[in-house]
Parts: structure tokens; C-alpha cells; sequence
């Protein structure tokens, strides 16, 4: 509940101001955020079915009693609907159009905290409810190409907003890097990790709309000196 009230939140946000860019790029993140809160909706109920709660200690102990094909289900399920939220390879590829639309606080906010959350997500699906999971290669496979993508976006970029955009998506691999070790330094990392790029990542995207501010405060004197008649 938590998390899908957090974006119910950023849908206003991301379309605030209302110009035709940040309603098309909002248009955009709603529904790539309701197909992600679908799969998560309809894990939920599949892993209720399977052990008849939904109580995270009930389920460490119970999950483990599934089958193994039942488990490998359940836990692709989630880490398809988490890494949507994470914008991991190959689910990233919203990210990039609609972070840079919204205004610079927004998109600090977002930057900093919404991807981190599917991160977190990550962590507490891996550790708790499938400690013993099979996926661990896939998520470092998973994890190389969310760096590879992300980097090579980012340096093919003019706009500053997002070749930002595109680095986060690039230091997300480093976060599904580190759960993919399934260790216990492995996660100490990823978490580590979060708490840095959360400050960092928030205070370049506020860094970028001051620039952006201040080189439209210039534009606008620039333009009234001009716009004066010669004495």
C-alpha cells in the first residue's frame, strides 16, 4: 500500500505545470506504473494462493515449502514488477523521456527517491522471501546490461536532463550488481550505494534547474535590453 500511494502522488507531480511534453511523458509513466502495480497485484494474489498469506515472516518459512518451479514463478513475478519501478534493462526505457519533462525539484525527488524504492523492493524479495533463488545469474546478466545501456545513453546525450536520466538507469546496474552477489556484502554495498546516490543524484538534477533558472533569467534581460530603443 505504502508503495503504491508514493505513486499516486508522482503522477501528479510529473504532470505539474501542464504544458504538452509533461502530459505526454506523464501519459507515458502512468501506465508503465499501473502495468508494474498490475504484475505486482496479481504476484501478491498468486503467492497468496500458494501459501494463504500474505504476512512476510509467515511467508519466509512457507515459500520455502513450494515447489521449485512455483518459487522461480513467484520470484520472477515480483522481479519483473520491481524492476519496472527500478527502470532495470530491459524495463528502463521510460525513464529517459519522462524524469527530464518534470521540473527540476520533482525531478530531484523522483531521481533520488522512486527507483531506490524498487531497489529496495529488490532487496527485501531476495533476502526474506527467496534466500535460496536460482536467479541470482540472471540478475548480474540483468544488472552488466542496465550499466552497459545506461552509460552508452548517457555519453550519446546533448541534453544535460537526460544524460542524467540515463546515468541513474547506469548506477541502477551497480545497486542490482550488488543483490546479485546474494551476500552479505553483496547487499551491505547496495544499500551503502542507495544512501550515496540518492544525495548525490538528487543534488545534480537541483544543480541542473538552478543552471537552467539562471539561464533563463539571463535570456530574459538579455531580451528586454534588446527590446529598448537606442537613446
Amino acid at each position: 500500500m505504502g508503495f503504491e500511494i508514493l505513486l499516486v502522488a508522482s503522477y501528479v507531480l510529473i504532470t505539474l505545470g501542464g504544458t504538452a511534453q509533461r502530459i505526454r511523458a506523464g501519459v507515458t509513466y502512468v501506465v508503465v506504473s499501473l502495468v508494474s502495480s498490475v504484475l505486482f497485484l496479481a504476484a501478491i494474489a498468486m503467492i497468496y494462493g500458494a501459501t494463504g498469506t500474505v504476512n512476510m515472516a509467515h511467508l519466509t518459512v512457507r515459500i520455502a515449502e513450494l515447489p521449485s518451479e512455483v518459487q522461480l514463478l513467484l520470484n520472477l513475478m515480483l522481479l519483473i514488477a520491481f524492476g519496472i519501478k527500478a527502470a532495470v534493462f530491459p524495463l528502463s526505457f521510460w525513464l529517459p523521456d519522462s524524469y527530464p519533462t518534470a521540473p527540476a525539484p520533482v525531478t530531484a525527488v523522483f531521481a533520488g527517491l522512486l527507483t531506490k524504492v524498487g531497489v529496495y523492493a529488490i532487496i527485501r524479495t531476495q533476502t526474506q522471501l527467496f534466500p535460496d533463488s536460482s536467479v541470482d545469474k540472471l540478475l548480474l546478466i540483468i544488472a552488466g546490461l542496465t550499466l552497459l545501456i545506461g552509460i552508452l545513453g548517457a555519453v550519446s546525450q546533448l541534453d544535460i536532463k537526460r544524460l542524467l536520466s540515463f546515468t541513474l538507469i547506469s548506477h541502477i546496474g551497480y545497486m542490482i550488481f550488488g543483490i546479485s552477489m546474494a551476500n552479505a556484502a553483496g547487499f551491505a554495498a547496495t544499500i551503502y550505494y542507495i544512501t550515496h546516490h540518492i544525495i548525490v543524484q538528487t543534488t545534480l538534477f537541483l544543480a541542473v534547474g538552478l543552471l537552467e533558472r539562471q539561464g533563463a533569467r539571463r535570456r530574459s534581460l538579455g531580451s528586454v535590453a534588446c527590446s529598448r530603443p537606442p537613446p
